[in-house]
């Protein structure tokens, strides 16, 4: 089973910088320690070609979206900017290996786009890789309920559907933004990015956004070792020296070590092309 977390942020960044193996290793060297690419199976399949993203907006046990207060209002209003700007990264950066995705993202000018489910889950103060047991089928349950999932393929025409299911969380979130990979025998095709406003103490930049939604397509995280995509401790080292400005590595901009939220600062390399089937 394949499950993303994004956990790097400013101080890991900082220990991974200070702290790296000398040993270089080629692209090819790296493909050989690391030979398991992405499932092509799930709600999001090859990359090529037209995604939708249907937005979730999710009560939970915590933390609720009241859309008449001002605040959740500009909440709304940012999750889909950097909703957008991580779409139209992802166009770019896959064009730059030969090939011509879309991401249909922006809710605003598509309200078919965006829901606002109720749920009494605990989300929020449990983290998210021992809990998916109890998260995924409350979402499941809901999407098969109210989102007419094949009417909005056919109607925009798409190869793709991903799930962001967004909470209204503070500082005092404990859990971390992850995705629901697919994996053969899971319950539900849906591939589900589960996105907390804030976690760690921190507003989720549009990296995060993008990071997360990759995972959707079979990109795995860089920076720990995954049986699943036979990445080991010694392929981590390789990626940390070669390839550390990788999307899939960190969120964070490269000098400052820190979040931006005006773009994406972060490279999607050989290796994230190679797990995406782009090269």
């Amino acid at each position: 089973m394949s499950i993303g977390f994004q956990k790097l942020r400013s101080f890991i960044t900082l220990v991974i910088a200070a702290a790296l193996i000398t040993v270089s290793f080629g692209f090819s060297d790296v493909l050989a320690l690391s030979p398991v690419r992405g499932n092509y199976d799930g709600s999001a399949g090859g990359i090529e070609g037209r995604t939708v993203v249907i937005t979730i907006f999710a009560d939970e046990l915590n933390y609720q979206w009241d859309f008449t207060r001002r605040e959740d209002i500009n909440r709304r209003y940012t999750v889909n900017r950097y909703l957008r700007m991580a779409g139209t990264y992802i166009e770019q950066q896959t064009r730059s290996y030969g090939v011509e995705s879309e991401f249909i993202t922006d809710f605003s000018a598509h309200p078919d786009l965006t829901y606002h489910i109720k749920t009494d889950t605990d989300f929020a103060s449990e983290y998210g890789f021992n809990h998916y047991y109890l998260w995924d089928p409350v979402i499941w349950d809901s999407i098969d309920q109210y989102i007419d999932v094949e009417g909005i393929k056919t109607r925009y025409d798409a190869d793709n559907v991903v799930f962001l299911t967004v909470f209204n969380t503070d500082e005092a979130c404990e859990s971390i933004s992850c995705t629901r990979n697919w994996y053969e025998g899971m319950e539900s095709d849906y591939e589900i990015v589960y996105l907390f406003y804030v976690d760690l103490g921190q507003v989720n930049p549009p990296s995060v956004y993008a990071h997360e939604i990759l995972h959707t397509f079979g990109a795995p995280d860089l920076y720990q070792a995954d049986r699943y995509f036979g990445i080991t401790e010694e392929t981590v080292h390789a990626y940390e020296v070669d390839y550390s400005n990788d999307i899939m590595l960190t969120c964070s901009d490269p000098v400052t070590y820190s979040y931006v939220y005006d773009r994406i600062p972060n490279d999607l390399t050989g290796v994230t092309a190679y797990y995406l089937h782009l090269r």
